[in-house]
């Protein structure tokens, strides 16, 4: 258990403060009051007790240097929190002190999604209502009208659809929200039937291709985290096809490939039997 978990009175915001000063000592091997005052604009002595809390907390890890002004690590230095994410770290640009490393980001395309119109999606689904929405596919040259019923919402890390019952066609069915033209009207949704391909998981078991030497089949596993050779990885057969294309693993000439190859292809092949494979996923 950890020190700061036998303390059930313990503030959310001297927690922050304490984690605030775990992470430094981490990253910059340093930390000072300023630090403290400029990111939570708190008292000098405030600043001071913190400090002092973590010293308590976690003795040995610290010491004040009045050279250098700041607190630094010392050699046998282990997180009180444990060691945090170095992909959060990297991905909020945390490296802002005088010593940091530049941090950059290849740009993508912001995939805009209307707050609107999901607050909608969200108010007909808890109300059990359907909704009469303009569509428009990308395999037809004009919207239509459909009657839908929301069940959940899907993502690949890169753009949001909406999961819905279509009335009309009888069907489940994955809608890109920007193709929503116009939403008119609604009515009592009824009995949906279940949806089988949201609610199953399915298990895919990843390793390094066949063809990479042993060095590279090393690295490849320390870089997935895969023990034995393999991770194991549980994906709904929703968004099974969306997983695929989203590592590269549809194509099987990358780095990685999936070893339960037949059992996974068995499973695509039952939803496009539910579903023909929607337009806006094919190449």
């Amino acid at each position: 258990m950890n020190d700061l978990d036998a303390h059930p009175a313990f503030r959310w915001s001297q927690e922050a403060r304490l984690r605030a000063i775990d992470e430094a000592a981490f990253w910059d091997g340093r930390v000072n009051r300023a630090g403290l005052l400029r990111r939570f604009g708190i008292s000098v002595p405030q600043a001071t007790n913190d400090l002092r809390d973590y010293q308590a907390r976690a003795p040995g890890n610290l010491r004040y240097d009045t050279r250098e002004k700041a607190y630094l690590t010392e050699p046998g230095f282990q997180p009180l929190f444990g060691a945090p994410s170095a992909e959060a770290w990297l991905a909020a640009d945390a490296a802002v002190g005088e010593r940091a490393m530049p941090v950059g980001m290849a740009p993508r395309p912001v995939r805009l999604v209307d707050p609107w119109l999901v607050r909608r999606v969200v108010k007909a689904q808890r109300e059990r209502v359907a909704l009469r929405v303009l569509y428009q596919p990308m395999d037809q040259p004009e919207p239509s009208w459909r009657w839908i019923s929301p069940v959940a919402f899907g993502g690949d890390g890169i753009r949001w659809h909406l999961r819905a019952w279509n009335h009309d066609s009888g069907r489940h069915e994955d809608l890109l929200f920007p193709r929503v033209l116009e939403l008119d009207g609604e009515r009592p949704e009824g009995p949906l039937p279940p949806d089988l391909d949201w609610n199953r998981m399915v298990p895919v078991r990843l390793r390094p291709a066949e063809r990479l030497s042993a060095g590279q089949r090393r690295v490849i596993e320390a870089d997935y985290g895969m023990s034995g050779g393999e991770v194991c990885l549980e994906v709904r057969a929703a968004l099974l096809f969306l997983f695929l294309r989203r590592l590269g693993l549809d194509r099987r000439d990358g780095h990685v490939e999936v070893a339960n190859w037949a059992e996974v292809e068995t499973v695509l092949a039952e939803v496009r039997a539910r579903f023909t494979e929607p337009p806006w996923l094919r190449p």
